[in-house]
């Protein structure tokens, strides 16, 4: 063989060696969802600012027969999954009585606007039997609703009726307040609550940005309520 023969052999060779290389690099799969996801899984807006909870915090609370008890934040993280979606789960515990509240709150994939980025987002809380859905308050005092007038389809910009504005709960009295109304879980499961159905109830959360869960009453007239003196 030629020694220019064998210079083009090694050249092709180096050359495929190459291409191989570079083909493995492109057919890489990227595991990481920070790395896959356009933006990190940190959550801003309503579902953030909602209670101002943070781990380690105790929260005075009444029950209605009138003893004392606190709920402490005992867990907070947030996570982005597979698809995109952001997720902070929030978890609020007493010793005595025993109450245990998780707090489950995810975003919308995409956002058309910043103003739809804050406002937006839903927050599940899941208490004992039952399961409420709680929505932004600013957004429910401007909200979009549909009537019919004269048979015909209206849309107008007005107030959600679940959306009650003032509140006294133990002596402090307490603006933006919501109202939801809980569904009835068909059936529990410490591990899987995300799949559980649920059917109507008589069971409300009122509730408010700033100060989070204000107040919960059960179906059998007993209710426990946020106790604090002064601040709103």
């Amino acid at each position: 063989m030629t020694k220019l023969n064998s210079k083009l052999l090694t050249l092709a060779c180096s050359t495929l060696a190459l291409l191989c290389a570079c083909g493995e690099l492109e057919t890489q799969p990227i595991d990481s969802n920070s790395q896959r996801c356009s933006d990190n899984s940190k959550i801003t807006g309503f579902l953030a600012d909602f209670g101002g909870y943070k781990k380690g915090q105790s929260i005075p609370f009444k029950h209605s027969d009138g003893y004392l008890f606190s709920l402490m934040v005992t867990d907070r993280q947030n996570y982005i999954d597979e698809l995109c979606q952001k997720h902070l789960n929030t978890s609020l515990e007493s010793p005595y009585p025993i109450y245990s509240l998780l707090l489950s709150g995810k975003t919308n994939t995409f956002y058309y606007d910043e103003k739809d980025k804050q406002n937006s987002g839903l927050i599940e809380v899941d208490f004992g039997q039952y399961r409420f859905s709680l929505r932004n308050p600013n957004a429910l005092k401007n909200t979009l609703i549909a009537t019919k007038v004269n048979g015909k389809d209206i849309m107008f910009y007005g107030i959600d009726s679940s959306y009650i504005d003032t509140i006294k709960i133990n002596d402090v009295m307490y603006t933006g307040v919501v109202v939801s109304r809980g569904g009835k879980l068909t059936h529990t499961s410490n591990t899987d609550f995300q799949n559980s159905n649920t059917v109507a109830s008589d069971a409300k959360l009122y509730y408010n940005t700033k100060k989070g869960i204000l107040k919960i009453e059960m179906e059998d007239g007993s209710h426990i309520s946020i106790n604090e003196k002064g601040g709103k």
